[in-house]
């Protein structure tokens, strides 16, 4: 759920160096991540383990972040300085981010100071390590690195202080319509506002306009929840225009435990809104209905018209 991964473009999978966690004494499970308990105002290093596996100096910028939760609806810790709803986070608990230098075949350990306040905590922290190679050099010389093909290692941290037992809780607070890459969307923001970790929620969100039971917009997926984190959903409007009315958005997420929740907000598409539809890099034409019934009524009266010329016709060549 938390653990260990690497993240590698396409352009290119040689991974040039190797990271895994130096597990403490008091790591509570046997994953690859740090899973700890940790107790009111102590203070430990976690360090880490770097090796270059390329034949040339690199160096290796480590950050460590708070989890937060992605668009996709998964734990995400490759962003730092995240701002959660509320603390205390992992950020404010351990020490800042270094950047190692390591020669080729070098093996270094990297230790940060996590430090837990006198009052300890409850519930769970969650945040990760993000570590990635530093190529601004590179990219400065124009040597062909960018961020498109850069690769990651992502080493969790879990940590809780008490054994006291948070009750899980979800929100939707806001949606609203706008533009994602260019394409008409509307957003949900949902939040989890407790120190809980929500796992493998199975979602179903159904867009309807308010007081009709026509869906117009459905999303199914299966959805995580960092502790303390927003999500924002975004909800396709299938490149249709965005129309001014009022909507319900109503959203089903169960838990594995079985735990359910269903939360509804109505919302408004407004004259202003519309203007996102001259904005959007694609937007389908709407038919003209009137047009079509025209047309349909004009073909139905010439054929009636043809029909009346073609009887009186007849009639009179039999005379």
């Amino acid at each position: 759920m938390l653990g260990f991964s690497i993240r590698a473009s396409a352009e290119s999978n040689k991974v040039s160096f190797d990271a895994q966690a130096v597990l403490p004494d008091n790591q509570r499970s046997d994953v690859s991540y740090y899973d700890l308990k940790v107790q009111p105002g102590a203070t430990q290093q976690l360090t880490l383990k770097l090796r270059n596996t390329s034949e040339k100096p690199i160096r290796v910028k480590v950050e460590a972040n708070n989890a937060h939760t992605n668009q996709n609806g998964a734990l995400d810790y490759s962003k730092h300085q995240q701002k959660l709803l509320g603390g205390p986070t992992f950020e404010e608990l351990i020490s800042k981010p270094q950047t190692i230098t390591l020669e080729s075949g070098q093996e270094r350990e990297v230790s940060f100071q996590l430090t837990i306040p006198k009052a300890g905590f409850t519930g769970t922290i969650l945040g990760g390590f993000y570590c990635y190679e530093d190529t601004k050099d590179q990219e400065n010389k124009g040597d062909g690195f960018s961020l498109e093909n850069q690769f990651a290692y992502t080493i969790g941290v879990r940590l809780e202080c008490s054994d006291e037992t948070v009750a899980p809780d979800i929100r939707l607070t806001k949606v609203k319509p706008g533009l994602q890459n260019g394409y008409l969307t509307v957003f949900a923001t949902l939040e989890n506002p407790v120190p809980v970790v929500m796992s493998q929620l199975d979602m179903t969100a159904t867009v309807t306009k308010k007081g009709e039971k026509q869906v117009l917009r459905e999303v199914k997926k299966k959805v995580s929840f960092a502790p303390r984190s927003p999500f924002k959903l975004p909800i396709s409007w299938e490149n249709e225009p965005l129309k001014k009315g009022q909507y319900q958005l109503s959203i089903l997420l169960k838990a594995p435990s079985g735990k359910a929740w269903h939360l509804e907000k109505s919302f408004a598409i407004k004259g202003e809104d519309e203007k996102l539809n001259q904005e959007a890099v694609e937007v389908k034409k709407e038919e003209n209905h009137y047009l079509v019934l025209y047309i349909v009524l004009v073909s139905f009266l010439i054929i009636i018209l043809g029909l009346v010329w073609y009887i009186a016709k007849l009639r009179r060549d039999k005379r």
